[in-house]
């Protein structure tokens, strides 16, 4: 049986997607990374691409609790897949269990993916837009208020990174402007690779057709109670 699989995911991971490579049974929308400014536009266009997608057997997204935009979202007559992670950094770091574990060595590290670097707004050119917008000294002072409890730039580094250089220059130019230390993390895709596979374990979020995501969902309330199939294929089986 064949299962047509729409994937809505964001441009920050769609490097990490392109790499693991995407079967020809699997059509994929990449939104603008700049909708992370703006979570309400971004909850209504997800929405509008699950509704136009009820002919798929299955939609994954890679979107999770960013800014909750996935909370309420509801797929009439196909099932919902999904990461339980905050954000796409705990994605492409393997778990929120690993990104606490850093974050409690340093809690002041900000965290820059490809994706980021290449779709994103990153912290200094935030400050540039408002040294053009507000002034040098007025920047400085609300840059320092934004970012100001941060101390260390940190890389994560995903297979297939070409040009690895490149990124650890950008992530150099934030760091000394900002005077951060630097440091890497190495990229762990197996929780992405079970999401784009359908698996359904403890750090993937299930949906059956017709329920609302909820937060408690996306904490994990909702492991014992939706955990039925062992994965998409079997569920789509039966």
């Amino acid at each position: 049986m064949v299962i047509k699989i729409k994937l809505i995911g964001c441009d920050s991971t769609k490097n990490e997607v392109a790499w693991l490579g995407i079967p020809e049974t699997m059509d994929c929308d990449f939104l603008d990374f700049n909708y992370h400014g703006k979570p309400d536009r971004l909850h209504v266009r997800l929405q509008e691409i699950i509704d136009r997608s009820q002919d798929y057997d299955l939609i994954i997204t890679t979107y999770s609790r960013c800014s909750n935009v996935v909370v309420g979202l509801l797929s009439q007559r196909v099932p919902l897949l999904m990461p339980r992670t905050h954000d796409c950094i705990s994605l492409l770091l393997g778990s929120n269990e690993r990104q606490l574990k850093l974050l409690r060595k340093n809690p002041g590290t900000y965290y820059f993916s490809r994706g980021w670097l290449d779709h994103g707004r990153t912290p200094y050119a935030e400050y540039l837009e408002y040294v053009d917008r507000y002034g040098r000294e007025k920047a400085l002072d609300l840059i320092k208020m934004l970012y100001g409890s941060y101390n260390k730039a940190v890389l994560i580094v995903t297979p297939g990174t070409k040009d690895i250089e490149f990124y650890r220059e950008k992530v150099r130019t934030i760091a000394d402007f900002f005077e951060w230390d630097v440091g890497e993390e190495e990229g762990n895709l197996d929780l992405l690779t079970a999401v784009l596979n359908g698996n359904i374990e403890q750090d993937i979020v299930y949906v059956q057709p017709g329920q609302s995501v909820t937060l408690n969902m996306l904490a994990g309330g909702n492991y014992e109670n939706n955990h039925t199939p062992q994965s998409c294929d079997d569920d789509f089986r039966k």
